[in-house]
């Protein structure tokens, strides 16, 4: 099992690049966040809600040398929700794009982002 490349929603992308350019960190730094607040968040991520008309990250990017771990946090997250490993890839889409909606309203500049480091 390993993740293929990814297809986020316009509203997400929009999103990465607001919080880019607010903090100016990459938008695959934000994107990691993003993933880890939405698998904290108990309640299933539905696919369906997000169209993929936006930018197409690849793991490489988006994970970097810390792909296995991503990969373990979502098969762990898989099983948690009753999924099958063949939903991989629409489950990590679905957390990317809830986790940078929830990260969007949190995030005005860089100390923003560094005050919830510290509180997770």
């Amino acid at each position: 099992m390993q993740f293929n490349r990814i297809k986020l929603s316009l509203r997400a992308q929009h999103l990465y690049g607001q919080i880019k350019h607010r903090t100016g960190l990459g938008s695959n730094i934000s994107a990691r966040y993003g993933l880890c607040l939405s698998l904290k968040d108990f309640s299933i991520p539905n696919p369906d809600e997000y169209d993929e008309r936006g930018m197409e990250i690849l793991p490489s990017i988006l994970f970097g040398e810390h792909e296995q771990i991503y990969l373990g946090l979502m098969k762990n997250r898989l099983k948690k929700d009753s999924k099958d490993n063949s939903e991989l890839n629409e489950m990590t889409r679905a957390h990317l794009n809830r986790g940078v909606i929830s990260l969007s309203d949190r995030i005005n500049g860089l100390g923003n982002f560094y005050k919830l480091i510290k509180e997770k």
